[in-house]
């Protein structure tokens, strides 16, 4: 029947939308990455639980088939841990499956980690590179990073909260310690900090294992 994009809050469960509420309330079922974040989500929302089905970087397109069929015949809402489903996440291939198959999608625009941290970074950009997620396999890892070194443009990078440190050592090691960069840390959360430096001095500071999203000056500029 129908396939609905539900964005999330990223720190503060606050910052759902009243349509996004209506919405997770009045669907049949729900496709989230995790089911004990979607579960922890509806409890904090106060909405009577819903069945679950998973989609995540372990998915198959196989899977990707069966929650199409499920959206053929039921109202479906579509939720990632955190923020905009879709973005950096296997949400965007269920999307195209089901504009495949001519199944009605809607979106329920909200909370975004990349918007958050553009609008607190106090960088007026007219234009940036996403980098997104750094390849895990080391040697490919490197290669990205090397790429950093001639953009032109800030570059933005994102990753998993346990490689926020590691993150920070990799680029200071690829001769990229001097340049200035902007770290977004738990944004809208209880450990929320926003910190610019250069990647030495960021790199030298302890930092838990949150979210975090990261900007880097490009070749002879600073943020």
């Amino acid at each position: 029947m129908s396939l609905t994009i539900v964005s999330v809050p990223i720190g503060n469960y606050g910052d759902i939308t009243l349509r996004a509420k209506e919405t997770l309330e009045r669907v049949d079922a729900v496709i989230c990455e995790e089911i004990k974040p979607a579960s922890i989500l509806f409890k904090r929302l106060e909405i009577p639980q819903k069945e679950f089905f998973k989609l995540n970087e372990h998915s198959n397109p196989t899977d990707i088939q069966e929650l199409v069929s499920l959206c053929k015949n039921r109202e479906i809402a579509l939720i990632s841990d955190c923020g905009t489903p879709g973005f950096c996440d296997p949400g965007a291939e269920l999307v195209a499956a089901c504009r495949k198959e001519r199944i009605k999608i809607d979106v329920n625009p909200g909370a975004s980690s990349l918007m958050a941290f553009l609008s607190l970074s106090g960088v007026k950009l007219k234009r940036f590179n996403f980098i997104g997620f750094l390849p895990a396999e080391k040697s490919e890892r490197q290669k990205e990073i090397q790429k950093l070194k001639t953009t032109t443009t800030p570059c933005i990078i994102m990753d998993t909260p346990y490689r926020l440190m590691a993150t920070l050592q990799d680029l200071k090691q690829s001769d990229l310690g001097t340049r200035t960069a902007i770290l977004g840390v738990d944004l809208t959360g209880p450990f929320h900090q926003v910190a610019q430096g250069s990647i030495n001095e960021l790199a030298t500071q302890e930092w838990q294992k949150l979210p975090f999203i990261l900007m880097i000056s490009p070749l002879k500029k600073s943020l």
